[in-house]
């Protein structure tokens, strides 16, 4: 009895084992991350031992039947793998879900798949139990590794990449995953409960199930592509509208410029023959200024814009630089260095800094002098981004503004910053720090490489 006892306790933690590192390994690949033992140790601490007991304790302790333990123990063991994925890497709820449900998907096809076939052949050609076990263990370790080395091969993350980025769908994406991996955990209940059914019919049967997850993903992927390609030809088509009306903008300055260049330099050739040095030189000075003013400032903006190398970006910071324009907000840009990548998702980059520059125009028009700026800086690990702008203090304290529903803007709802602050959170390379001083507002977006 004891023995029986002991035995079934070392095969469910080991089943356990090896079905959380088949897990974990496929949430990394679902993730588009390289594994990381620590990750997937937590990872284990997280759901494996939580999950392992509820399983041991519906299916062989509390006196149910087969099938009512094992859809019990299937549901907290989801549970607590969300909630592991959720801390561990960080990944709001929803998408936790998506990123757990297709990789439970792979885990229970590939599992049950290789578990039955070796189970078949080991039955018929091994009689030592001790030996096929460890054969089995091994098998299965080096199966689902070469597994996992395939799917990163092919590129498998990029599919699932957009049903994981997409913040209008992921509710739905959620549920439509969690579906199709309880329909996977059905037919597996099927087949243990239908022993008559052939090894060959569930395997195909799984492999089919796989395949269909694939096929919707495929489509959801393609539906997204086609729809970024839509978007970044309107970016194109905006940024060539704008870039236009910049130069027109800058024609009508420099005609203008010139009218007054005559009239200035008639008013100094008279100051001239009179000797009028002092006045002369003012004029000069006054001249220096006005040109900076009303033209320099334009050829300096369009040699900046110049450095953004990024379709999508550069889009977006001129049409924030004409609406600084056409509202009268003074703005300095600086782009020191040539910027063609960000680590970041480009959409969400883009939501991120749209939401920081939206902020501080708003912000920079309630002073009396409405003035902002934004350095760009592109380094060998990242890209730094400062957002800075005067403010009017309204007397909100630094810590409130990151809360959902405040703002310092009469008759904003204050979700913006929230919302950036949630996207950012998402990834551990980035970092948004925020500083209020001096009538001044900044904001500084860290963006670091990625760790592989």
């Amino acid at each position: 009895m004891k023995r029986d006892l002991f035995t079934s306790i070392i095969t469910h933690i080991l089943d356990t084992a090896s079905s959380y590192y088949a897990l974990g390994s496929f949430v990394f690949v679902v993730i588009g991350e390289l594994a990381d033992w620590k990750k997937m140790g937590r990872f284990f601490l997280r759901a494996g031992l939580p999950g392992g007991f509820f399983a041991y304790l519906f299916v062989f302790v509390s006196g149910m039947n087969y099938l009512q333990g094992y859809l019990l123990s299937s549901v907290m063991n989801w549970l607590c793998s969300v909630a592991a994925v959720f801390v561990v890497w960080k990944k709001d709820i929803w998408r936790a879900a998506s990123i757990v449900s297709i990789a439970a998907i792979l885990q229970v096809s590939s599992t049950t798949v290789m578990a039955t076939t070796l189970q078949e052949l080991l039955m018929q050609r091994v009689s030592d139990l001790v030996l096929a076990f460890v054969i089995y263990f091994a098998s299965y370790i080096v199966l689902i590794a070469v597994i996992c080395w395939f799917l990163n091969k092919i590129n498998f993350c990029r599919l699932v990449q957009y049903v994981l980025e997409d913040e209008k769908r992921k509710r739905q994406n959620a549920v439509l995953t969690l579906i199709m991996e309880l329909v996977t955990e059905i037919f597996f209940v099927l087949y243990v409960l239908q022993k008559q059914m052939k090894v060959v019919a569930y395997n195909a049967g799984m492999v089919v199930l796989a395949i269909l997850l694939i096929v919707i993903l495929l489509h959801i992927s393609d539906k997204e592509e086609s729809m970024r390609k839509i978007q970044y030809q309107e970016s194109m088509l905006l940024q060539q509208q704008l870039y236009v009306e910049h130069l027109e903008q800058m024609q009508k300055e420099m005609r203008a410029f010139r009218h007054d260049y005559k009239n200035i330099l008639s008013g100094m050739y008279l100051y001239a023959k009179e000797g009028e040095s002092e006045k002369i030189q003012k004029v000069l000075e006054k001249l220096e200024i006005d040109f900076d003013q009303k033209i320099g400032e334009k050829i300096h903006a369009a040699t900046q814009i110049g450095n953004i190398q990024l379709p999508e970006m550069k889009s977006l910071v001129l049409s924030k630089l004409t609406k600084m324009t056409r509202n009268g907000t003074a703005c300095r840009l600086e782009v020191l260095y040539p910027v063609s990548r960000v680590t970041m998702d480009i959409w969400e980059f883009n939501q991120c800094l749209g939401i920081l520059l939206d902020n501080a125009i708003e912000a920079a028009l309630e002073t009396e002098q409405p003035q902002a700026g934004l350095n760009i800086i592109q380094h060998e690990t990242g890209v730094s981004i400062m957002i800075s702008n005067r403010y009017q203090d309204s007397g909100i304290m630094l810590h409130q503004l990151k809360q959902k529903g405040c703002s310092t803007k009469t008759g904003h709802q204050g979700i913006g910053l929230s919302n950036a602050q949630k996207i950012i959170s998402t990834y551990s390379n980035v970092l948004l720090e925020t500083t209020m001083q001096c009538g001044c507002f900044t904001q500084h977006m860290e963006l670091a490489a990625r760790k592989e």
